[in-house]
């Protein structure tokens, strides 16, 4: 009769279960290391010897790469900010373009229409009698320039005569028989083109003791009329300072 015996379980102790692990996670490192320098020693032709060389070259391109990276970041931060400055620029350049329209506006050079009033004189259609003096029955610029006057009291935006724009350089003074405007030569019948409240321009013009009145009072036609658009040409001289000099800019 056999007797059984209980069989018996090793057991180890725990560092050398460890180590054993170790040693087979090193060995299947080097086998899979060793098998890859085969296969690429077979695959590609490239002796084991090249290997290190490879990888420290691929770990240098790496580094480049994240070096050109960091800079393809730096110059899109540059190019937004030049983009920003761009349009700053622009929008800087396009209010000094309103700016130079507004200025050219005020200065004159820009023709303008709107509602308004056109004043239409003439010379006295009576007979000069022998002895009578003729100068009085012709206009004179005083004559144009009062008709001028009530026409900026009464809040003209623009003024013109026979077609000159009345700027601040603008001249009316008489050569002989002769009325210059802007050193232009014009003729009756003189038309004054105003842009403005065509309320407030017939009342200034038609007020009592206005140059409106007076002057038919003297005989001379003058004709008032109201319109929906009136148009100013722009002023067509130049602006020539001899003397005068901007304050605080030196001689």
């Amino acid at each position: 009769m056999t007797i059984a015996r209980p069989l018996v379980r090793l057991r180890l102790p725990w560092w050398q279960v460890l180590l054993a692990a170790v040693l087979a996670l090193g060995g299947f490192a080097a086998a899979t290391r060793v098998r890859n320098e085969l296969t690429i020693r077979e695959q590609l032709g490239v002796p084991s010897t090249r290997l290190a060389e490879l990888a420290f070259e691929l770990q240098r391109q790496e580094r480049y790469r994240e070096t050109l990276e960091a800079e393809v970041g730096r110059l899109r931060t540059d190019l937004a900010a030049l983009e920003r400055r761009a349009a700053e620029g622009q929008s800087s350049v396009a209010r000094m373009n309103r700016d130079l329209r507004s200025l050219r506006t005020l200065a004159g050079f820009v023709p303008l229409e709107g509602p308004g009033v056109v004043v239409e004189m003439r010379d006295s259609p009576a007979p000069i009698q022998p002895g009578d003096d003729p100068n009085k029955t012709i206009l004179h610029y005083t004559d144009i320039h009062a008709v001028i006057n009530e026409l900026w009291a009464a809040g003209a935006d623009a003024v013109a005569v026979n077609g000159e724009r009345v700027v601040t350089r603008t001249g009316v003074n008489c050569v002989g028989t002769t009325i210059l405007c802007n050193t232009k030569r014009i003729a009756p019948p003189y038309t004054i083109a105003a842009i403005g409240d065509p309320g407030r321009l017939l009342a200034q013009l038609e007020r009592p003791g206005g140059p409106a009145e007076i002057l038919r009072a003297f005989g001379f036609p003058l004709r008032v009329q109201s319109a929906e658009r009136v148009r100013v040409p722009a002023y067509r001289g130049i602006f020539q300072f001899d003397l005068a000099r901007p304050a605080g800019a030196g001689p």
